[in-house]
């Protein structure tokens, strides 16, 4: 009997503008929680995605009320039981009501990272946006992640990063695939040949992520998750 592909979970908090959350002293409701009738295509498996809409304000009779970060933590929290996630991304509007002490990872889940690979059929060549501040596991990260897809590339361009990264993610990339590298100061987005190009950017900002997430949220034929 074939072995069925894992399915991986990740669970995408989202920031619902100009709503309140419906709970009372008592009678408090829970997140409101969606699973996505899309899969995503990982190494070896899928990612099963679901979304929890959290309202931006906390339940009020007269006027707005912001969350305190508690409170939002254990809304939250409440939403993790309802799926038990393997993984989570949070909304950088919401990471931000959470307050500063919250701390969340620089770099979105891998399963997730794979998943946004995973949606393009063809990679011959990528450009790696890489962070301009020194940080650890970046070579790590970009070997796991890029390693089913190598073999087929042709060519890699590194844009930032400092000398030391660069060197090491060059002498990988040559040693384990015969892939050359090239080194720019800054992306060729504006160029002829990006259209042919991926780019892997997730350190200097979060769009092309908040952007892949969104949709799916909209054109994703959401459920609802039964509590």
């Amino acid at each position: 009997m074939r072995k069925k592909a894992p399915t991986r979970t990740l669970l995408y908090f989202t920031l619902q503008k100009s709503t309140y959350a419906k709970s009372h002293p008592w009678d408090p409701t829970p997140p409101t929680v969606y699973r996505s009738a899309r899969r995503g295509k990982i190494h070896k498996g899928y990612i099963q995605y679901y979304f929890a809409t959290i309202p931006e304000y906390q339940h009020n009779f007269i006027i707005k009320q912001s969350w305190k970060p508690e409170k939002l933590k254990k809304y939250l929290q409440e939403a993790f039981e309802i799926v038990s996630p393997d993984d989570y991304y949070i909304h950088p509007d919401l990471r931000c009501l959470l307050g500063r002490e919250e701390h969340h990872p620089d770099l979105p889940p891998m399963s997730l990272m794979e998943a946004m690979l995973g949606e393009r059929e063809k990679l011959s060549t990528v450009e790696i946006i890489l962070p301009s501040e020194r940080r650890l596991g970046v070579k790590d990260t970009l070997a796991v992640l890029l390693y089913p897809y190598l073999p087929r590339v042709n060519s890699i361009t590194l844009v930032g990063g400092d000398e030391t990264l660069c060197a090491s993610l060059a002498d990988f990339f040559y040693g384990e695939f015969g892939i050359l590298t090239m080194n720019e100061k800054r992306s060729a987005v504006n160029t002829s040949s990006y259209k042919r190009s991926f780019v892997l950017d997730l350190w200097s900002g979060e769009d092309e992520t908040l952007k892949f997430l969104d949709t799916m949220v909209k054109n994703g034929y959401n459920t609802k998750v039964k509590t």
